[in-house]
């Protein structure tokens, strides 16, 4: 109601800044948690998945409570229509092919982590923690919402807006939840962003051209789960 009322430059205004709202408030509360839980001494890690299961689940969904919540929004106001306007079908013929390629990387390598690492529970979370907690939160709230508020703009608008948004909401991880310190910043600007913005870019390109958010999803978790290697 509010976008129909409003002049194109008032709405492109609108949806830039509900854009920026929507990444900040994903990437502070997360942090917010997070950094709560590391001065409390009660972070969990996903290395610690045989041992406290419940509580790193139960930690980790409420680092996920914004993209949460975007879905609750999402299912409200398109109803019916929420898995379309969300893209989240596979078409049939090359996109349903690469899904399908793509599951069965992520079996393959859950397979060899089973093989070669000692702590299965922890493999098997891991497995289950990049694909959803990471993969589709980050690819639902950016690509998904984000991209999808601005479906409308050119496509320098479209790609660089939300994927540079997206670069930025790894600063705290990429700190390793740490201090974040002026020279930090720099030279995380100057060693990170480009890569995550153009990382980004291609999630979204992925997801243009499939016409499926589930093409991005499984190839962030492909990417992600690797690190189930270096545990």
């Amino acid at each position: 109601m509010l976008l129909d009322k409003a002049s194109s430059k008032d709405k492109f205004a609108l949806k830039i800044l509900a854009v920026f709202l929507i990444c900040a408030a994903d990437m502070l509360f997360a942090a917010w948690v997070i950094y709560a839980e590391k001065q409390k001494g009660t972070l969990l890690s996903v290395r610690a998945a045989s041992s406290y299961l419940p509580q790193l689940f139960a930690q980790n969904l409420l680092t996920s409570a914004v993209p949460a919540f975007l879905v609750f929004l999402a299912l409200v106001f398109c109803k019916k229509r929420f898995v379309q306007a969300m893209q989240l079908t596979v078409p049939k013929g090359k996109t349903r092919k690469i899904a399908v390629l793509l599951l069965f990387l992520l079996l393959i390598v859950t397979a060899a982590a089973l093989i070669v690492k000692p702590n299965k529970i922890t493999v098997l979370y891991s497995l289950f923690y990049y694909t959803v907690f990471i993969a589709f939160c980050e690819e639902f709230v950016v690509r998904g919402v984000c991209v999808g508020l601005l479906r409308d703009e050119p496509a320098a608008v479209r790609y660089l807006v939300p994927n540079i948004l997206f670069a930025a909401m790894h600063v705290f991880a990429y700190a390793d939840f740490g201090a974040i310190t002026a020279s930090y910043l720099v030279r995380f600007v100057c060693s990170q962003m480009a890569g995550l913005v153009a990382m980004g870019c291609l999630f979204q390109y992925l997801k243009e051209k499939s016409g499926s958010l589930w093409i991005p999803v499984l190839v962030h978790a492909v990417l992600d789960y690797t690190a189930v290697f270096g545990f």
